[in-house]
This record gives structure tokens, C-alpha cells and sequence, in this order.
């Protein structure tokens, strides 16, 4: 519980010292985490003195109601030991670096402070015990890169890149969720990895059917290749090198990316017995070598050559961990990561030792002619790695954009007459579900997918909205309202359950209204066409919302991150329609709701009198 709650405790520290006092923030997040490598070094040497058996403890049950049971437990193995010791080593390294790199950088309090928020959220799935704590830590990893890639936040690529790297995040959090679904349905309960590790009745209740046998490992692959940047996902790695040189080595080239396999590497057991799926992740693992060492041999720009060459190394893990080979998978990671670190700190030493090089030192390339079909295959291959097989233009054309066109063809959701025909459904809604008792009737989950769909389709609305901030923002709480009545008329109406899943985004809700009129009262009037950047002025307004906006999206701070695993366990093992439907919402609740907080607050200012920024760093 130790290494879970110093780094709690460090980032609430972090945020006391002001901003001018740099050796006192530098001091009081160092001292966190050299405090963190010494007590897991005492602990690791204890632990393999008494002999290396895996050690569960369970701290907190936060939820319980039926066979719905929600707790914190913490779990530490060999996969465990070495992620924390590498997480500890470049954690304490980086920041030791950070203390001059970021000085008297404008947001040096804020790296910091996100520093501390990774390594806290790293920790979190390192030492997770089971799939619900797992889940809270790969929220704030998510949360924390979207903070550290927009770190610039004045100028545009690093904000337009954190958007699509958390969008990708997003999908992957969505994805965990889906698979804590199917585990919960196919087990009957919440499984924690002690249970999972050393039982032989999982894998056997998994292998009984078919259906189960190949979708929940699948639904982790596509998570586990999201997070490190397996092909087809693999463009989002160079986009998030965009923050400060420091927080890329750290991030996405050492720990965050590497987080995936670690995923794989804790179900292991759920998927050892299929052929087919460890088949897939070899195949995987083999094409994303080869597509990013290709792509890194060819990049003009250093950190997309170590990203890529990173991403390449991790398919390689992968094809290991299929193989079954833990011990050199582990290995692999901590070379990797500390290789990737080391290249990410002196890349700007390398490249001014290049230049110095190429400019005393230069010679034409010799006359190469690519005759032939092998010489034309070549060349088609070289534009293809130039261009990074355009994996991003494909994301964004067969990910994103037909969620796009369905929302703008649903624009007349937000019209005044449909909003007062909705207000209208809603009331009708919930006065229905108050009064209704009785057996579940295949009438009222009709009505249940309905609402649903619904709520759906007033998200993707709000995804999609380009002329007011606030009537995107009262899209997205009407969408959570619809998914609350979907629920109460899928299962038997629980008023606590309600209240809690409600309470949060209620709260949150009106006052994130409340900013943006606040925000709009004062400068007039702004959509959602452009960035804004009103955070240089109204920094308190900026951060009130963006705790709103996380609030209302699940994020581990209200309740409404409990109500998420609730509305998901009221639905029922034959309801996967549902689920999808459900899971879509939640899907772009988040990413909406950052798009509405990077336009309003991030970017260039609109003022003219503040600097101008570049559009990239």
C-alpha cells in the first residue's frame, strides 16, 4: 500500500510550493520518488529473501451490491518487481534531469505536478491487484498524457496532438472496459490476479466456451496494441512526443508505452492454452517490427526515429510473450526502456554533433538508380515508410470520421424544439421508472436499448458540435441522463445505485455550465471552430473546468467513476447490443468533453497583444 500512497502523497505535496520556489518543487517530488526506490529495494530484497511467492492483499471494498463488487487490492510478482524498479530508476533519473532542463520554464511547477500524477498513476497498474484497481491507474496514465503532450499549450500541434493521442486512450480505457464486462459474465464474479495466476478453474471455465475462449483475450490485444503502439495504432507515438523532451523520455519511450505488454503479460493465463490468438499476437508483433523499423529508418526527425524504433523493440516483446519466454520479455523491457531514455535526454547533443559533422564533413550521395520491379519495389516502400504507410490518415478517415458524419447529420438533436421534445422524454422517463415495479418485461429493455441510443446519439452530436461550447457541454449531460434511465429499465430500479452515478455528473455538470458562461459572459461570445486559449487569463477557470470535464467523464475524483462499473454490471450477459451501445457513449463522453476544454482553453490566444507562438515545438 506504501508505493500507491507516497506518490498520492507527493502530488499533493507537489502542488503546495509556488511557482518561483523551483528547488522547493524539484526537492519535494525528488524526495518522493528516491523515497519510493529505496522502500521498494528493502521490500524486493525481503520479498525474495522469504522466497519470491507472489503477494495479494486486499485494502478497500468501495462497492458492494449483489454480485457486484468493487474493491482496491494490490498484488506484487516478478512482473511487478521489474516494472516497479524500472519505473523508480528513470522516474528518479528524469526528475534529477528535469531540475535543469525545465528551469525557469513557465510551467515547471506543472511538469512537475504531472510527473508525480504519471508515476502515481503507473503504479497503480503495476501493483494492481485486480482488473477494477488496474482500470482506476490506466485512467490517470491516460489523463496524465494528455496533460504532458499538450504541455505547449500555446501552441497548436502539441494541443491538435493530444487530442487524437487521448482519443486513442480513450478508446483503449473503453476497451478494458468492455473486457472487465465479459470477464464479469463469464465468471460470474469480479477475479483478482492471485486467483487468476495460481487457479486452474478460470482458464477452464473460459475454455468451456468458444465464444468467451477467443473474444476476451482479443478485446486485451486490441487494449494492450492501442497502448504500445501495435500496428494498426502505431502513429500516435511520434504525436505524442510534442511535451518537453524530458516527459518523452519517461513517457513514450521508456514506461507508458511498455504498458500494454504489461497488460498482455498479467493475462497471460486467460490466453496460454489458445493457439490462435498467441498466433495473432506473433503476426502482430512481426508486422509491427517490420513496418516501424522501416518508418524509423527514414524519419527526418530524431524522436519520431527513437519512437518508431521503440514501437519496433515492444513488437518483439510481444512475439515473447506469446512465446512464453517472461523472463527475456523482462529483460527486453528494462533494456529497452533504459536505451530509449538515455537516446530521448542527449538527442539534442547527437543532433548538434550531426550537423557539426554534415557540415565539415558532407559528401553527394552517390548515383543510385532503382531500375527493375526489385528497384521500384524499393522506392514504393521508401515513400511508404516516408509517409508512415499513412496509418494516421487512416485512423482518422475509418475511426473517427463516420462518427463525425453521423453526428452532423444528427444536428437537429440540438435544436430547441428537440430539446424540449427530449426534456419532455426524460421526464416521462423517469416518472415511469419510479413508478414501475414489477418483473423486467422484454418492453422495458426495448425501452432500455432506446434510451441508450438516444443517449448516443446526443453525445456523437456533441462530438461533431462547431458553434457553442455550452450546448455541447448540456448535449453531454442529457447523453448521461438517457444512459441512466437506460439502465434503471434494464434491471430492477436501484435508487442508491442511481444516486451515486448521477451524484457526480449532476455536480459537475452545472458547474461546468457555469465556467463556460462565466467565460463567455466576458469575452463575448466564442464556438468551437478555433482555439481560444483563455487559460492565459483565466488559469482558475480553466483548471475548474478541466476537473469538471474529467468529473464528468469517470474519471477516478466522483462518483461517478463507481457509477461507470455499476451501469456496466446492470447489464445483462445476453445484452451485448447494449453494451456496445453503452460503451460508445462513454467512448466519446470523454473525448468531447477534452475537445470542448482544448478549444475553449488551449492554443494561441485570441488576444492579439499576447505572444505568438509556433505551431509546434
Amino acid at each position: 500500500m506504501l508505493f500507491t500512497l507516497l506518490p498520492m502523497a507527493g502530488l499533493l505535496l507537489s502542488f503546495i510550493p509556488p511557482q518561483k520556489r523551483e528547488g522547493l518543487i524539484f526537492w519535494t517530488v525528488t524526495t518522493t520518488l528516491l523515497l519510493h526506490v529505496v522502500g521498494l529495494s528493502v521490500f524486493s530484497v525481503l520479498w525474495w529473501m522469504e522466497g519470491g511467492r507472489p503477494v495479494f492483499e486486499k485494502f478497500l471494498t468501495y462497492y458492494q451490491r449483489g454480485d457486484a463488487e468493487f474493491s482496491f487490492d494490490l498484488y506484487f510478482d516478478k512482473f511487478t518487481l521489474v516494472y516497479a524498479v524500472v519505473t523508480g530508476l528513470l522516474g528518479t533519473l528524469i526528475s534529477l534531469f528535469s531540475r535543469y532542463y525545465m528551469h525557469r520554464d513557465p510551467g515547471y511547477k506543472r511538469f512537475f505536478n504531472n510527473l508525480t500524477f504519471f508515476f502515481l498513476g503507473i503504479n497503480l497498474v503495476i501493483f494492481s491487484g485486480n482488473f477494477e484497481t488496474l482500470f482506476l491507474g490506466w485512467e490517470v496514465l491516460g489523463i496524465s498524457s494528455f496533460l504532458l503532450i499538450g504541455f505547449y499549450r500555446e501552441r497548436y500541434l502539441p494541443v491538435k496532438n493530444s487530442i487524437k493521442v487521448v482519443s486513442l486512450y480513450r478508446l483503449s480505457d473503453v476497451g478494458l472496459l468492455v473486457a472487465l464486462w465479459l470477464c464479469h459474465a463469464a465468471f460470474g464474479k469480479n477475479i483478482q490476479f492471485e486467483e487468476m495466476n495460481q487457479s486452474a478453474e478460470i482458464p477452464a471455465l473460459l475454455a468451456q466456451n468458444p465464444l468467451n475462449h477467443f473474444l476476451i483475450p482479443l478485446v486485451f490485444l486490441l487494449v494492450a496494441a492501442i497502448k504500445s503502439g501495435q500496428f494498426p495504432f502505431s502513429s500516435w507515438l511520434p504525436r505524442a512526443m510534442e511535451g518537453p523532451t524530458t516527459s518523452s523520455a519517461i513517457f513514450y519511450g521508456s514506461l507508458s508505452v511498455h504498458i500494454g505488454l504489461f497488460l498482455m503479460l498479467r493475462t497471460y493465463p486467460l490466453w496460454t492454452d489458445n493457439l490462435a490468438i498467441r498466433v495473432l499476437i506473433i503476426g502482430m508483433g512481426l508486422l509491427t517490427s517490420i513496418l516501424a523499423g522501416s518508418i524509423a529508418n527514414v524519419q527526418p526527425t530524431v524522436k519520431t526515429q527513437i519512437a518508431y524504433a521503440s514501437i519496433a523493440q515492444i513488437g518483439i516483446m510481444f512475439i515473447e510473450a506469446a512465446l512464453g519466454w517472461h523472463i527475456l520479455v523482462l529483460v527486453h523491457f528494462a533494456g529497452n526502456a533504459l536505451l530509449r531514455s538515455y537516446q530521448l535526454l542527449v538527442s539534442p547533443s547527437v543532433l548538434n554533433y550531426l550537423i557539426h559533422e554534415q557540415f565539415y564533413h558532407f559528401e553527394p550521395p552517390r548515383d543510385k538508380s532503382l531500375t527493375g520491379w526489385f528497384g521500384r519495389l524499393r522506392a514504393s516502400w521508401y515513400i511508404l515508410s516516408v509517409k508512415e504507410f499513412n496509418l494516421d490518415r487512416f485512423q482518422f478517415h475509418f475511426l473517427w470520421t463516420p462518427f463525425k458524419w453521423l453526428g452532423r447529420r444528427l444536428g437537429i438533436l440540438s435544436a430547441p424544439a428537440a430539446n424540449f421534445a427530449m426534456g419532455l422524454l426524460l421526464l416521462g422517463g423517469i416518472i415511469g421508472l419510479v413508478a414501475g415495479v414489477g418483473e423486467i418485461s422484454w418492453l422495458q429493455k426495448g425501452i432500455a436499448f432506446v434510451m441508450a441510443i438516444l443517449g448516443l446519439f446526443h453525445v456523437l452530436v456533441a462530438f461533431s458540435e462547431r458553434e457553442s461550447a455550452k450546448r455541447a457541454w448540456l448535449l453531454v449531460i442529457l447523453a448521461h441522463l438517457f444512459i441512466g434511465l437506460s439502465i434503471g429499465y434494464n434491471a430492477f430500479f436501484d435508487p442508491f445505485a442511481s444516486a451515486i452515478y448521477l451524484s457526480g455528473v449532476s455536480v459537475a455538470g452545472i458547474t461546468g455550465f457555469l465556467v463556460l458562461s462565466r467565460v463567455e459572459k466576458m469575452e463575448n461570445t466564442f464556438d468551437l471552430v478555433n482555439f481560444y486559449g483563455h487559460i492565459y487569463e483565466y488559469p482558475g477557470l480553466g483548471l475548474l473546468f478541466l476537473l469538471c470535464g474529467l468529473a464528468i467523464s469517470g474519471f477516478p475524483i466522483t462518483p461517478t467513476f463507481i457509477g461507470l462499473d455499476i451501469v456496466l454490471s446492470r447489464i445483462q450477459n445476453n445484452q451485448v447490443p447494449l453494451l456496445l451501445v453503452v460503451s460508445l457513449c462513454f467512448l466519446f463522453i470523454e473525448i468531447a468533453v477534452l475537445r470542448i476544454y482544448a478549444r475553449v482553453f488551449l492554443g494561441q490566444h485570441v488576444k492579439a497583444y499576447h505572444a505568438v507562438a509556433f505551431r509546434n515545438s
